[in-house]
């Protein structure tokens, strides 16, 4: 199984609980409608749709909203939640419309785990009308300095193959390059920060444990062998309980926002 299937995966295996294991998702999916601003009546598709984040945001603007998603569990829940929007099993890949039919494509935290993201961004640019409107987000910064260094050394030691330190902490995923390299034009960039103070080093591993496999893709602890397992649940709450001790745990979340016009006719 690739990382990509193996991310699919966790979607669709917590697809019931995804919004309680993450409860900003609602407030991610507004701030990514609001910077892509459609006009009431807009054609919207949104890919990876998840559980409707941005689709009810969509809707409450009154917009001609098509969802779809890789993970079977998530479709199920978007058409049960709702129903009146068009839902389908979606392989950003391969969007199965024709030419220039939407009038904007959303993909909220959908670039980053995808295998091939400049196919996928070229299958977006083709099924939007000239001067239609692409916006994405993808995860901002992580603490790879400062206080949660021992998190960022920790992970990096037991999913070598998955955590990569760069530079500046960024995504790896070059979006600035991706859309300029399908031809979409007048590129904005947005940051945003989303503060979670959390209680206490238990709390902070109920949290990291029911988001790592999306955060790291292929690096679940439960995919750890048994001892393997213990060993890094014990070293990450020694180094939460100092964390705790020397000022308190606080897990600031970061987005970074893009919008893009597909080119004119």
């Amino acid at each position: 199984m690739t990382q990509t299937e193996q991310s699919w995966q966790w979607y669709d295996d917590n697809a019931g609980i995804y919004e309680e294991l993450d409860p900003a998702t609602l407030e991610f999916g507004r701030l990514l409608l609001d910077y892509a601003d459609p006009v009431p009546g807009a054609r919207l598709l949104d890919v990876g749709a998840g559980r409707g984040a941005v689709v009810r945001a969509a809707l409450a603007r009154g917009c001609l909203v098509t969802a779809g998603d890789a993970a079977p569990g998530m479709v199920a829940r978007l058409r049960a939640d709702f129903p009146t929007v068009a839902v389908s099993m979606l392989d950003a890949h391969r969007l199965a419309f024709p030419d220039a039919c939407f009038d904007m494509v959303t993909a909220g935290f959908v670039i980053d785990l995808l295998s091939d993201p400049a196919v996928a961004v070229a299958e977006v640019r083709r099924v939007l009308r000239p001067g239609g409107v692409f916006a994405l987000s993808v995860p901002g910064p992580l603490p790879h300095r400062g206080r949660w260094q021992w998190l960022v050394d920790l992970a990096q030691e037991f999913f070598p193959a998955t955590v990569a330190e760069d530079r500046d902490g960024q995504t790896d995923v070059d979006v600035t390059g991706l859309l300029a390299a399908a031809g979409f034009t007048g590129l904005t960039r947005k940051d945003f920060e989303h503060p979670e103070p959390v209680s206490d080093p238990a709390a902070l591993w109920d949290l990291f444990a029911s988001r790592l496999p999306a955060a790291v893709s292929s690096g679940s602890v439960e995919w750890l062998p048994p001892d393997r397992a213990a060993e890094f649940h014990r070293r990450f709450l020694t180094g939460a309980e100092q964390m705790h001790a020397n000022g308190g745990i606080a897990f600031d979340r970061h987005l970074t926002m893009y919008r893009a016009l597909a080119p004119a006719a």
